[in-house]
């Protein structure tokens, strides 16, 4: 039969290699996993960073393709008011002065009848 006498502190000793070797594992596991981790965002910064320059190129296209329908909806609404004025001056004030002379004249035909019922 084997008998195995340990002291006290080679037995503590004996538990703190383990915890070492246990320890030792875990941290090139958690190490590894960071590095994978700053793999990943730093190909995922390069991408935004990609991503963002081609906005930038992007948004000057915009401004001027903007500031050109501005300036066409401007030319538009111009021409717009310009064809009502026309319309105004040249169809619906000569009618409203006609009928406003009209019903004068009716009117005073009105004012005869009355008075001549009387």
């Amino acid at each position: 039969m084997i008998t195995l006498n340990f002291s006290l502190w080679e037995l503590a000793l004996l538990l703190v290699g383990v915890a070492f070797v246990f320890g030792t594992v875990y941290l090139v596991k958690l190490f590894k996993s960071l590095a994978a981790t700053f793999d990943t965002t730093t190909k995922l910064l390069e991408e935004n960073r990609l991503a963002l320059h081609s906005i930038m190129e992007n948004t000057d296209d915009i401004t001027k393709s903007t500031a050109q329908i501005v300036d066409k909806s401007n030319l538009m609404v111009d021409e717009v008011e310009l064809a009502f004025n026309t319309i105004k001056q040249d169809v619906i004030d000569p009618v409203v002065k006609a009928a406003s002379i009209l019903k004068r004249g009716l009117g005073v035909f009105q004012t005869r009848n009355r008075k001549d019922k009387v």
